[in-house]
């Protein structure tokens, strides 16, 4: 008489994937420096900027006559990255319940898992910065642009916005 056991005991790769999970961490937003940095921390949060004689200059050659008691440039904050995340994280984290099964029984990787999450959090943060339309740009930046969409000029900003898992 042969006996066969088959045992179909899992746990020891679930315990496996939770401990790959455990410490994973992801960054969203315009990550890096230079100029797309400068100018998402500037939309992010806001900027008051002091009126030099050089700037009033400049911006009066560009068509923007300041009266002279401007003394001060403000950029409002226009936050889409906490604001995006805010209004997305529910669904972010339904959409990583959901797949938790995929990850434990399925069999795929903590690394597909992460990466699925993160470009599901970066398109909707994305889609969130290109709908945002308050606060309003200056009929300035307007005329300038050719365009309302305060976070839209060229598509380089939203475009900047992207994951890292860490």
């Amino acid at each position: 008489m042969k006996i066969s056991i088959k045992d179909n005991n899992k746990l020891p790769a679930i315990i496996k994937t939770i401990d790959e999970l455990d410490g994973s961490a992801m960054h969203i937003g315009v990550l890096g420096e230079g100029k797309q940095q400068m100018i998402a921390w500037v939309q992010e949060y806001g900027i008051s900027i002091i009126v030099t004689n050089k700037m009033r200059w400049f911006l009066h050659h560009q068509g923007l006559h300041l009266k002279k008691s401007t003394t001060m440039i403000h950029i409002p904050e226009r936050s889409y990255i906490r604001a995006g995340w805010d209004a997305n994280e529910k669904e972010v984290m339904d959409k990583a319940e959901d797949m938790i099964p995929q990850l434990i029984t399925k069999g795929i990787s903590v690394s597909a898992y992460l990466d699925a999450l993160g470009q599901e959090s970066r398109d909707r943060v994305r889609d969130f910065a290109r709908d945002l339309k308050n606060p309003k740009n200056h009929p300035f930046t307007i005329e300038q642009k050719g365009s309302s969409n305060p976070l839209v000029d060229n598509g380089s900003l939203i475009g900047a916005i992207t994951y890292e898992v860490l």
